[in-house]
């Protein structure tokens, strides 16, 4: 791999070839891994669930019903509002302060 001190040593069009050779193999080795990851993630979500396993997730939803650990419809669109709006606020700050610089 060529570094920055021996690009001095070799004419513009082998630096600039050199260059291009070694970010077209970074690309391809990041859309490969990316590639793998994806069919990893597709593999694993779409894995079924046995009979035994569905009924196991509603008794668990069912036992957090019945033990009151839920948040009401209404709540939980309040807190994803408020999210919302944080992150809204946030991003005029950062709109803001870019602008001022």
């Amino acid at each position: 791999m060529q570094t920055a001190a021996n690009y001095q040593d070799i004419s513009a069009v082998d630096a600039l070839w050199t260059l291009y050779r070694q970010q077209s193999q970074w690309v391809r080795d990041a859309f490969r891994s990316r590639i793998a990851q994806d069919e990893e993630i597709e593999s694993e979500q779409l894995k079924p669930y046995t009979m035994e396993e569905i009924n196991a997730m509603l008794d668990a939803a069912e036992a957090d019903i019945a033990a009151g650990r839920t948040i009401p419809h209404e709540e939980s669109m309040r807190q994803a509002r408020e999210r919302i709006a944080r992150k809204a606020r946030m991003e005029r700050k950062e709109t803001i302060m870019a602008e001022a610089v």
